[in-house]
């Protein structure tokens, strides 16, 4: 079954690559047309004109688009309007010889309009098929070949209008689409179509106001198309005066095809590359710090080459870097809402660019002066707004991954649980989402009397209530208790521990019975007062190696507790302790402290080198538990030190999910959160399974299967009870 599985997807693969070369082949070719007939009937002052048109079109198809899409789902809805564009270019085929005017008119806004919204189709399909992470794998691929379908549209369309006429390159556009529409049909032929997620439960305007990162993106679009609205009309306003009108189809071949090829080989050799070398932030920025440099050459050269160079370097750069690393953007958005929003941003927020780059055109050719030192300058400063926008966008998009993160993993029961770390860390997780509920509940606790320490968690509601404390400073009542804690006798210890207010001066005669399961509850919540105040007698028994190695196991439990940096930096040089379950229990314990008190420093460097040493170690030894303690969870309760324990958490939890969306957003996080240095050597140890389809259900219908599947617990008492049933356990 898993042979046939994987043998049907690896068809499902070919099939869209085949697709994505004709589509890219049909555009390319249809752009050669398109130019080339425009300027050939019409001066190049109606390019504006022309422009603002496609722009109001686009603007309708995009609101259509909208709505359809999240009702049926792209891989219902693309397929056919593939074969349907194909239909309406062999109109154009059979009618191009008696309204020559009329059909450039036709072409020129079908190439532009029907085409961006079909490729924006297409990749929905496949952002929708695979998980975030094993989707930047996909894309990256894929677009190789619409890269080699460019180069191949280009090329045919000059051979061909070359050998025969420009109406049999049209005859060729037909034919791509209907063949690609057909090959689309294959790839979504086992893409289900989830009913209660096809459509979003907010509307588009909703989803797009309150989600900062759809706007940013949409902004980032708009920027974009004014910019290369402006930079192609100083393009083809050079080109009209500067080659003649038999020359110019043969020219857009040769441009297109140098883009294509440029294209291919950026993307084959760097492309794929550049998201591990320099992240999704460093490849998209480099468009407008290309077009910044280019605009000044430009600026100070002007020719037909420079201009040529400047237009051609945007195109290579936004198919290379821009135009993969922003698919890339739609990963961490719900299916819903990006099957809404996709088409807005990719056709709706490029054409209004184009309708607002063609109005500022049309405005700098009523200026006195050379519009196209104009339209020069303008080009720098939007990429430069550009470089600002991708700024925070990067930023806010490891955001988004981690929210949803969060999201997957608010229920405990969404994970199934197989051992008690696990048990332990899901309950701190819950815990600490609801920061202000537990501050709450803390403080309810206290006034009862009634909070007790549990390891992992630092509250639990003990089935007895303690007797009240009492202040006993008294000398002859501080020697008593102490005799009485130094006798052996649980029940004198017990008395001691629930009824004497403990001091540094009792805490070295209380630190033994962290060895005694039968009184280690009473002696761990009596010693949580003196966390702070004592935190150096603390971290004195925890680096005494000739301690009892229970005793400096649970010491972590306490230092935990404290709100002081002393209790980090003993922490710290616990970390290099032989024993893993010492180094482990310090790690959560600095998770915790910084996690109630960010505003402590820690020595992060110190941190980054227990973290390669620890790496290196389990590289070589292989991620194994020990004393009940897994490795690669000590490595994410490290992380959680300087990325905060809550998210760390969730994406180890995330991880040991077989679920496929669960566990690539897990590793799309940390993906763009980790230095390379780092990722390097913890990738052989949490690398994703071979690329899988992504489910088309929405993440509340995978949490409610994971809660059937997994482990069903009654509520936070019973996890609470399993954890002390594990602390109480002798050597």
């Amino acid at each position: 079954m898993m042979t046939e599985t994987t043998s049907k997807e690896k068809i499902s693969v070919i099939f869209a690559a085949a697709c994505a070369l004709m589509m890219t082949a049909h555009l390319q070719g249809g752009k050669t047309v398109r130019d080339a007939l425009f300027l050939y009937n019409f001066e190049v002052i109606h390019l504006p004109k022309i422009m603002v048109i496609a722009a109001v079109l686009s603007a309708i198809a995009v609101i259509t688009f909208a709505r359809m899409l999240p009702r049926f789902g792209p891989a219902r809805f693309i397929p056919p309007l593939y074969i349907l564009s194909g239909i309406l270019s062999v109109g154009e085929w059979a009618t191009i010889v008696f309204w020559p005017h009329v059909v450039t008119v036709v072409l020129y806004l079908h190439v532009t309009v029907i085409d961006s919204l079909l490729i924006s189709g297409f990749f929905s399909i496949i952002n929708e098929r695979y998980d975030p992470y094993s989707a930047k794998k996909v894309i990256s691929r894929m677009v190789i070949f619409t890269a080699l379908g460019g180069l191949l549209g280009a090329g045919a369309a000059g051979i061909i209008a070359k050998m025969m006429d420009t109406r049999a390159v049209i005859a060729m556009l037909a034919i791509l689409h209907i063949l690609a529409g057909l090959a689309l049909y294959e790839v979504t032929r086992d893409q289900a179509v989830s009913k209660s997620s096809s459509a979003p439960s907010k509307g588009l305007f909703t989803i797009v106001k309150q989600n900062t990162l759809i706007q940013r993106m949409a902004l980032l679009m708009l920027t974009l198309a004014v910019t290369i609205s402006l930079l192609d009309y100083l393009f083809k306003a050079t080109l009209q005066v500067s080659l003649s009108k038999s020359e110019l189809v043969t020219f857009f071949a040769y441009f297109y095809i140098c883009i294509d090829v440029g294209s291919l080989l950026l993307q084959t050799f760097v492309g794929s590359k550049a998201l591990r070398w320099f992240g999704l932030g460093g490849t998209i920025i480099v468009l407008p710090f290309s077009i910044m440099v280019g605009g000044l050459i430009t600026l100070a050269f002007r020719s037909l080459v420079s201009v040529t160079l400047l237009r051609g370097g945007a195109s290579l750069l936004t198919n290379s870097f821009f135009g993969p690393g922003f698919e890339l953007l739609f990963t961490p958005i719900s299916p819903a809402e990006k099957r809404a929003t996709k088409i807005l941003i990719d056709v709706g927020a490029h054409r209004s660019g184009n309708m607002l780059g063609g109005l500022m055109i049309m405005g700098l050719l009523l200026l006195p002066g050379s519009p196209g030192r104009y339209i020069l300058l303008i080009v720098m400063a939007l990429a430069c707004a550009m470089a600002l926008l991708i700024f925070l966008l990067n930023r806010g998009y490891i955001a988004q991954l981690a929210r949803n993160l969060r999201d997957g993993t608010l229920q405990p029961d969404d994970i199934a649980i197989k051992d008690t770390t696990t048990l332990r860390t899901i309950t701190v997780t819950q815990t600490s989402l609801e920061r202000d509920k537990l501050l709450q509940q803390i403080s309810q606790l206290r006034k009862a009397n009634k909070s007790s320490i549990v390891e992992g968690t630092t509250k639990q509601n003990d089935a007895t209530t303690p007797a009240p404390l009492r202040d006993s400073s008294d000398e002859d009542s501080e020697i008593n208790a102490i005799q009485d804690l130094r006798s052996g006798d649980d029940d004198r210890i017990r008395h001691v521990l629930v009824n004497q207010t403990m001091t540094p001066a009792l805490l070295p005669h209380v630190l033994p019975l962290l060895r005694n399961p039968r009184v280690l509850k009473e002696a761990l919540n009596a010693m949580r007062p003196l966390a702070s105040i004592a935190s150096g007698q603390l971290i004195d028994v925890l680096l005494d190696r000739r301690q009892h190695p229970l005793i400096r196991r649970r010491i972590p439990l306490l230092l935990g507790l404290a709100d002081n940096e002393l209790a980090l930096q003993g922490l710290t040089l616990g970390l290099q302790d032989q024993e893993l379950d010492v180094r482990f229990r310090c790690a959560e314990a600095m998770g915790r402290i910084k996690t109630n008190h960010p505003q402590l420093s820690t020595d992060t460097e110190a941190i980054w080198q227990v973290i390669k040493r620890e790496m290196a170690h389990l590289n070589r030894s292989g991620a194994k538990s020990n004393q009940g303690v897994a490795p690669l969870r000590y490595l994410f309760s490290l992380f959680g030190i300087i990325f905060g324990a809550n998210v760390m958490d969730i994406c180890y939890e995330s991880l040991q999910v077989k679920d496929p969306t669960v566990r690539g957003t897990a590793l799309e996080y940390l993906d763009n959160l980790l230095p390379q240095n780092i990722r390097r050597p913890l990738w052989p140890l949490i690398e994703a399974e071979p690329t899988r389809p992504k489910s088309e259900r929405s993440m509340q219908e995978i949490m409610e299967d994971l809660l059937q599947a997994g482990r069903t617990l009654k509520n936070r008492d019973e996890i609470l009870n399993l954890s002390m049933q594990e602390l109480e356990k002798p050597d």
